[in-house]
């Protein structure tokens, strides 16, 4: 679910759930998109959801940053999870944020609508592509360092479960509590992709809020937010935001570099970020993770 923004002067530190890199809540907010009767009419109704990640730039010394930020579709909780690629370029920048300075901003944006407008179709619904993502996603886990784990009705998952309303739980949480995004996103990642669990009840959207550090109670008052139309129209906007950029997909990463705009898609265009920003790419898993 993600849109990802470089775009600040601070860095925070990501939090980290079960993967490695620096653990710190990290805040999320909202970018200037269409009315949404326009963009509900054209996107249509979401299936997913993904994170969005938006940070920027500090400054090196005295003076004004260079203007430069990275946004990225991602992915939430990272996405609506039926997307296990969602994760992999958020976790990436997690670990690379306080290395490259930078801070990360998470919001969740609906696949299905960027789908839909875009006129794409899921990888899985192709035999050879759908055949061929088990390996392939078997290699990335490992290149990656993320516990992928295939669920057993994993088309199920891909084009029929779908996950609004962990989106959008996502999205009233962006709202209300920020600094717990990419905690819970995280968590409802792991749900599907990790230990084959629900994400579409009430119930399993709760537990994942409770094992990322949310009381019960806040948990339910949040889970009530979703259904207002504050919160269906902040995700409807960020998911237009995303068609705006060009996205056809998810994860993307949009890079806005001495006044360039580059729209970066999937999980293995990080080294060609780290070329924009003029940083360093020391691959997914950086060394001083390991120090």
């Amino acid at each position: 679910m993600s849109l990802c923004f470089l775009r600040g002067y601070s860095s925070p530190r990501c939090s980290s759930s079960g993967w490695r890199g620096p653990a710190t809540p990290v805040p999320a907010g909202s970018i200037g998109v269409r009315s949404m009767g326009s963009a509900r009419r054209r996107l249509g109704p979401g299936v997913r959801f993904q994170e969005c990640v938006e940070g920027c730039r500090a400054p090196r010394g005295p003076g004004p940053a260079r203007g430069a930020s990275a946004d990225r579709l991602p992915s939430p909780a990272l996405q609506s999870w039926p997307d296990p690629l969602a994760l992999l370029a958020p976790q990436v920048l997690c670990r690379y944020q306080k290395l490259w300075n930078v801070q990360l901003r998470l919001r969740p944006a609906l696949i299905a609508g960027i789908m839909k407008d875009s006129g794409n179709k899921p990888p899985a619904m192709l035999p050879r592509k759908g055949k061929y993502l088990r390996s392939d996603l078997r290699l990335q886990g490992e290149h990656f360092q993320v516990p992928i784990r295939f669920p057993k009705d994993f088309f199920s998952v891909i084009l029929e479960k779908g996950s609004v309303s962990a989106m959008r739980f996502l999205t009233a949480l962006s709202m209300q509590r920020p600094e717990l995004l990419e905690k819970v996103s995280r968590e409802l990642w792991m749900r599907v992709w990790s230990r084959d669990e629900d994400i579409t009840e009430p119930q399993s959207i709760l537990a994942a809020a409770e094992r990322a550090g949310m009381s019960a109670e806040d948990a339910r008052a949040l889970l009530e937010k979703t259904a207002t139309p504050q919160v269906k129209n902040q995700l409807m906007e960020t998911t237009e935001a995303a068609c705006r950029y060009g996205a056809f997909g998810l994860p993307v990463t949009v890079a806005h570099v001495d006044g360039q705009t580059h729209m970066l898609f999937g999980s293995d265009r990080m080294e060609l970020l780290a070329h924009l920003l003029g940083e360093k790419w020391m691959g997914p898993v950086p060394p001083a993770l390991n120090a």
